[in-house]
Formats: structure tokens, sequence, C-alpha cells
């Protein structure tokens, strides 16, 4: 039986920091169909005959944190998953079988560098053609017989389709469908689909597709709305269970007492909701960070990307969805050309979200809401800060109940190990090891 020992690093559990090895029992052994971590201390390593270990890595003064897990994500250096491969010379995609194929490749191969070991791939508001090219393309590769050779592509997000026009954002409102279940069937997903944006601003209509698609066990988000905390209610009934890019996108509100308030009222007095939020330190504001963070709780709170296809590229501008987009002065995200103030997705990565809101937690910081937040100490940032960025997406998702998202014993053993070093505020983190079913992903080494 294959085993990895990783040993004298500290384990980010649920719970706390702790100091133990893991054995990581490799799942690509043909005697076995998946990995598992078991927790070993030193002295029982010691004890075992090295022949128990086909491989041990000495990961003294790092940091084991479950993989990261985004359930949103559109694409990255040039690669689209609504509309394909962008060639910046003619401004225009490649949607063809072998443009996808060279895509969602090397999106597997490139995230994993950035801690990421699950990810769901997400489209824009667009025509039903180019979703049904998509889908079918993300059921073609999902069904290869070999292995993804990365961070495993969990499904496909449904963002664009359903949302409320009024509140498109960066999205061309032309291409949003009509909120019947006919709309959604003409996509012919084949069951690719696991995650699906629609707004409950549209009452019945809303709610009755909800339902339709939590049937189909797609978990419905809500973004880009403007629905009142009553609507939101109802459509939580109907199987509603997160907000998408939570103030963002644009995310409706209301001061007033009518209807009990709008979408942040009904998010923010949620128990039972979860809320994603973009960590790039453009989308949301620090300080609301932490007041949502307060509010909510870190058990509701969703770490993702948003991330587009001129990510980790050159271009400056482009057009996707008939939008004009450019890359901010200072490189920090991207804007609606003519709409400063309108963000186009992000060109953030899960390790730079997971190191700011590292620094954002360890800080004394004024809030908005709130009048003060206390610095946390690393230990308790870390578990949160891990939560936020993988457990609480399993949790929502389900694949909690398959044993991800958390480092405990017997968890499956995806995994990150991180190098964090520096001081409170200003902590550096690098991504050592990324682990996909006790194998070696990714090493920076």
């Amino acid at each position: 039986m294959k085993t990895v020992l990783l040993k004298n690093g500290f384990l980010v559990t649920p719970q706390r920091l702790m100091r133990s090895d893991i054995v990581l029992r490799n799942g690509r052994d043909p005697a076995l169909r998946e990995s598992r971590i078991e927790f070993v201390s030193p002295q029982d390593a010691l004890r075992r005959d090295k022949t128990d270990f086909d491989v041990v890595v000495d990961i003294t003064g790092k940091y084991v944190v479950p993989g990261f897990v985004d359930i949103h994500f559109h694409g990255y250096n040039l690669f689209e998953f609504t509309t394909g491969l962008y060639d910046p010379k003619s401004r225009t995609f490649d949607n063809s079988p072998s443009a996808y194929e060279y895509g969602l490749n090397m999106l597997s191969e490139t995230l994993v560098r950035f801690g990421v070991t699950g990810f769901y791939v997400g489209t824009w508001a667009s025509p039903i053609e180019n979703l049904k090219n998509c889908f079918a393309q993300l059921y073609h590769y999902l069904n290869k017989p070999e292995a993804q050779r990365g961070a495993r592509i969990l499904g496909g997000l449904l963002e664009g389709s359903f949302l409320n026009p009024q509140m498109a954002g960066a999205q061309n409102p032309d291409n949003v469908l009509e909120f019947v279940t006919d709309s959604f069937d003409r996509i012919e997903d084949n069951g690719t689909i696991k995650l699906a944006n629609v707004v409950p601003d549209f009452g019945r209509a809303s709610c009755k597709l909800t339902e339709y698609l939590t049937k189909k066990d797609i978990i419905i988000g809500a973004g880009h709305s403007s629905a009142t905390c009553e609507q939101i209610a109802e459509a939580a009934g109907a199987g509603l269970k997160y907000f998408i890019h939570f103030t963002n996108g644009p995310t409706g509100g209301s001061y007033k007492p009518f209807h009990g308030g709008g979408a942040i009222e009904a998010v923010l007095k949620s128990d039972e909701l979860y809320a994603e939020q973009i960590l790039d330190g453009c989308h949301v504001n620090p300080a609301y960070v932490r007041d949502i963070l307060r509010r909510k709780g870190t058990d509701r709170i969703v770490g993702v990307t948003d991330c587009l296809f001129a990510a980790g590229s050159d271009i400056r501008q482009f057009t996707s969805g008939g939008i004009r987009g450019a890359i901010s002065e200072n490189g920090d995200c991207f804007q609606v050309v003519g709409k400063p103030d309108t963000l186009f997705s992000s060109n953030l990565t899960m390790d730079r979200g997971f190191a700011n809101l590292l620094n954002w937690l360890t800080v004394d910081m004024q809030g908005i809401w709130n009048r003060r937040h206390e610095a946390m100490e690393l230990e308790k940032a870390l578990v949160a800060t891990s939560k936020i960025f993988s457990t609480n997406a399993c949790k929502l998702t389900g694949l909690e109940k398959q044993g991800y998202g958390s480092v405990v014993d017997g968890a499956k053993a995806d995994l990150c190990v991180l190098d964090i070093t520096g001081s409170p505020g200003n902590y550096k983190v690098t991504v050592e090891l990324t682990i996909i079913n006790g194998d070696t992903a990714y090493s920076a080494k």
C-alpha cells in the first residue's frame, strides 16, 4: 500500500492549530479508490518501519490546510468557459472542441499551483447556443476515461441566465432568459450544472424555477438581485441556499422598513444562507468584510475569485458578452470601460484571497457598521480563513459529506501546504505543495 508521510507541520483543523504528522494512503494505488488522512504522533511515525512510507516529506514550520475549493470561477490565461479560447490579435473566441480540451486541461493544471484542489466553471449571460456548447464540452471532458491531471473540475455554475436585467453589472442583460423551466431545459447540460443563479426578484416564477432546479440536485444561489427581504425568504423556502458575490454584482439593499428591507438585510439576518465574498480588496472594502464576518460568523462565508479569462495574461482591454472591459491603472481589478465603478469579474487567485483575508483578520480594523474590530491571533485567523476558502464551500455543495474540506482524521487527502512568513497584517502566503487524493499535484520545489 503506497503511503506518504508529512512530518513536523502545523495542521489547521476546524477547531484549532495542532502539531501532528499525517499519513496519506495513496488512492491512486490500484488496490484503493481514494486517499484518506491518518493523524499520527511524531513518536508513532518514528516507531514505524521506514518501509511503511513510500514518500516522507519534511514540512517543518509549514501549515497544512484543506485544499481550496472555488465555487465561482469563469476563466484564466485567455480561456473563458462560456465562449472558449480568446485570441488577443483578432479579439475573438475559439469555441471548438480542441480549444475547450486545451482550456479545461490548462485550468486544471494552473489552478493547482494556487492551492486549488477543486473548482466549478461558471458562465456569463450568453445566448443558448453558447451555453449548449460549453456545457457539452464540459460533459465530454468530465467523462474522459483518463483522470484530470490537476485540480478537479467539479461541475458548472450557471450564473448569468436567470438574473435581474436591471442589476446585470458587467453582464449583458439582452442574454437573460425567461424564468421558466423550458429555458433551462434548452441548455441540455447533461447534468453538468451543479450550481445556478436564480434571483428571487420575480416572485412565483423565481420560486418555481428554484424548486425545479433543486429537484435536479442543483445548488441555487442569488446574485445580481434587487429582491426584497420577503422575496428572499420565500425563495429560501423553495431551495435558495446562498448569495452570489454578496454586496457585488450589484446587490440591492434598503434602509427603509418596507418588505423587511432588501437583499443585504436578508442575507445578514439569515442564519442559514451562505454568502460569497470576492476577497481581492476591490470588490468589498475590507472594513465591510470584517463587519459581514462579525454579523454572519465564519461558518457561512465562502471565499471565491469570480476570476475572468483576462487574468494571468498581458491583455489590457477585451470584450466579453458584448461588454468592453479593461484592467485598472494599478492592475488590481478589471472595470467596465466608461464605468470605472462597475467591476468586471476579477483577476484574483485563491492563494492571494487567502493571504488577503488572513492579513485583514490579524490587525485591528475600523469597521463601517461597527466601530472597531480587534485583531485575531494567527491560530484563530487561520482556522477562520481555512473555513472560508474550503470548508464552507464543501458544506454548501455537499462535498463535506464525501469527506472533503477539512483537515481531520479520516478525511479525504485533498490538502494544501502553506509557507506563511511575516507579521500580522503583512503575512506572505506561499503554496508549497498541493495534494490531491494523496498524490502531489503541485510542488513549488
